[in-house]
């Protein structure tokens, strides 16, 4: 679904993603990790055309992303970025059924059809009895799960969702990475999901793939990625695993303070 080919970004000479290459595959869920300012999130926009073409090449299902109209590629890519907009006007429902607009039809008419995919979304994530409320009442976790609606309501491919648990508690960010693991496995969408929880990306991402200073430092199974070594290496700092005691994917655990090795 997205293949980008050593993509590199350096507006006013800053280099913020430095020849980097990763895949994912239809169906597949790959996590992104990495400290601030590793250039995830910017990867993200350029997949989803919000910044301008970089350096390298980028292909949604297969074509030049720098080929594709706003409307096609949104057919393919669904975007739901880090930042919110709390004064957002419409209601619940208005926002998700609005995301059908790049499947509308010539004369930009909504269809009894595009009226269904979207009530299916909103009951997909269990926000149908929302669908009136207006989008600045919601809770921060109402709202993400407005987005992520919104964003399967677009039937597009593959979701690219920048941090989509940040500032949730734990019954929240479990619930959000739930409804899009439901998602994937009932639409066959693809995620690559930016986060800073790494026992979530090892927990659920089939792929994990680490950034440091715009570079790839790892790509592979949570076993290769979530390691001593390798976070190490990411991060700058060490870090204490151990196995889940369901899964067996390697977990970090907190350290206790004055804690030595």
């Amino acid at each position: 679904m997205l293949d980008v080919r050593n993509l590199s970004y350096a507006p006013a000479g800053a280099l913020i993603l430095d020849h980097v290459s990763l895949s994912v595959g239809k169906g597949e869920f790959v996590a992104l990790i990495g400290p601030n300012g590793a250039g995830k999130s910017t990867l993200l926009r350029h997949a989803a055309g919000v910044l301008p073409p970089p350096r390298g090449t980028l292909f949604l299902d297969g074509r030049d992303r720098s080929d594709l109209d706003a409307r096609t590629a949104a057919r393919i890519a669904a975007y739901v970025p880090q930042a919110r907009e709390p004064d957002i006007p419409f209601t619940a429902g208005e926002i998700v059924l609005q995301a059908r607009y790049p499947r509308l039809s010539t004369w930009g008419r909504q269809t009894e059809e595009d009226r269904r995919r979207a009530a299916a979304a909103m009951e997909e994530v269990g926000i149908d009895a929302m669908a009136d409320r207006v989008f600045a009442t919601l809770s921060g976790g109402e709202q993400q799960k407005v987005l992520l609606a919104a964003a399967i309501a677009q039937d597009a491919s593959i979701l690219l969702l920048d941090e989509p648990t940040t500032f949730l508690d734990p019954p929240g960010k479990d619930e959000i990475f739930r409804l899009m693991e439901g998602a994937r496995r009932r639409w066959g969408i693809a995620l690559l999901v930016v986060t800073h929880d790494i026992n979530r990306a090892s927990v659920c991402a089939d792929r994990i793939v680490a950034l440091r200073e715009g570079r790839v430092v790892s790509d592979g199974v949570p076993g290769e990625v979530a390691t001593a070594g390798v976070l190490r290496e990411v991060y700058g700092s060490e870090f204490l695993l151990a196995a889940h005691p369901v899964s067996g994917r390697p977990m970090v655990l907190p350290r206790i303070g004055g804690e030595e090795g």
